[in-house]
């Protein structure tokens, strides 16, 4: 079958979860005897606006569409006329069977109906946040609290792009309407499919389905703790407000406790001056391997609800107890007492309690059972979803 994967960034220009998580599925659709390209944008403002560039990464043929000029205008962030009509053409050059949509954000929401109206194509979309009703992506609001669902007035309030009441009002009708062209959702985690099952989208349209992973990759070696163990803690990931980067600050300050941070570091540089809090830069997915061998428990204070975040289940493929928050997807993942803990979202005091137990009795880590066997294989999931490209493709 000839498919059409399309997603707001593909590696190795972007390494974030639901990129990297792309990459692994189209590679593993590819060695399975699917025909599958991939339509991305990239951010290069070196190079002209809406410039395309064919290549070949990893054996995968990716068009790349130029888009640098980040979505200046809230109407930006949904409508592109012109990524439409290169999208247009890319479907006339390839003649696909059928579209699995990923991400939309700095493409087009057009693309949808684009497909299904303009050429009759089957339509597959996978969720990896809730943008397609929150222009955030993450249902925080301008406080930074969870918001429990869209409205006009709550997005009127929260957007950083100043809409008027009229255009969020057309924006939410619009995506609605988007919603409806897609004939399978793929929710990686409960707590989306359950959101989007409360938006109203038909129950039988939304499919829960694990996130897969290259299981090779990671060696699972579980260790065994001493009353005299020095735990380190890791955290992994983007550094911004709504990963929980100050709640975990605040929990480590003044303790005596080791907090290892992968990520890039922006602002948080004001963090460096706590001496047992070290930032090691940012990683790729080549070298998660290594990152992982010097992490003995995980944190993960994410203040929203996530989906299924990629990073606990590299820890459980790796044998690494989870501590995060008690929310949404990471709950989902996390069973309190049995393969990490469970903290109160946003409450640092609460992260540190749970850290002062470990520190002070890190026996207690050897009752954990962390099982490489809560992670599903890319290979696996592939085959799954090939399964529901038949089914869409023969409804």
């Amino acid at each position: 079958m000839k498919i059409v994967k399309v997603i707001h960034g593909f590696p190795p220009d972007y390494m974030a979860g639901s990129e990297v998580y792309s990459y692994h599925l189209v590679k593993a659709l590819r060695s399975q005897g699917e025909d599958v390209s991939v339509f991305t944008s990239v951010e290069n403002a070196f190079d002209p606006e809406y410039k395309v560039y064919d290549e070949c990464y990893q054996n995968i043929p990716v068009r790349r569409v130029n888009k640098f000029r980040r979505d200046y205008q809230y109407q930006h962030k949904f409508y592109d006329s012109q990524m439409d009509g290169l999208f247009k053409a890319y479907l006339e050059e390839l003649k696909p069977d059928l579209v699995h949509f990923g991400h939309l954000s700095h493409l087009s929401t057009q693309l949808i109906p684009i497909a299904k109206q303009k050429y009759g194509l089957p339509i597959v979309f996978t969720i990896h946040d809730f943008w397609m009703f929150c222009v955030k992506g993450q249902l925080i609001n301008q406080d930074g609290k969870i918001c429990q669902s869209p409205s006009v007035d709550r997005c009127l309030a929260c957007s950083p792009y100043h809409p008027t009441k009229s255009e969020v009002e057309k924006t939410l009708q619009h995506m609605q309407s988007v919603i409806d062209w897609v004939d399978i959702f793929l929710s990686p985690s409960h707590t989306l499919r359950d959101f989007y099952l409360k938006q109203g989208v038909p129950e039988e349209k939304v499919v829960y389905s694990k996130y897969g992973f290259d299981t090779r990759k990671i060696n699972y070696r579980p260790k065994t703790y001493t009353q005299q163990s020095k735990i380190k803690f890791g955290f992994m990931g983007r550094i911004i407000p709504t990963k929980g980067i100050r709640v975990l600050i605040d929990a480590f300050k003044n303790i005596d406790a080791t907090l290892n941070i992968y990520g890039q570091i922006g602002q948080e540089k004001r963090f460096l001056q706590f001496d047992n809090i070290h930032f090691k830069g940012g990683y790729d997915n080549h070298s998660i391997q290594s990152v992982l061998a010097n992490i003995d428990v995980l944190i993960v204070p994410s203040l929203w609800y996530e989906n299924s975040p990629l990073v606990i289940q590299e820890a459980f493929l790796a044998g690494i107890p989870v501590i995060t928050s008690n929310l949404g997807g990471m709950k989902e993942l996390v069973n309190d007492g049995i393969n990490g803990y469970l903290f109160e979202v946003g409450n640092a005091q609460s992260l540190q309690n749970v850290v002062l137990q470990i520190t002070a009795n890190p026996v207690m880590l050897n009752s954990l059972t962390v099982s490489k066997q809560e992670v599903i294989d890319i290979q696996e999931d592939a085959q799954f979803v090939r399964q529901i490209y038949h089914q869409v493709k023969n409804q």
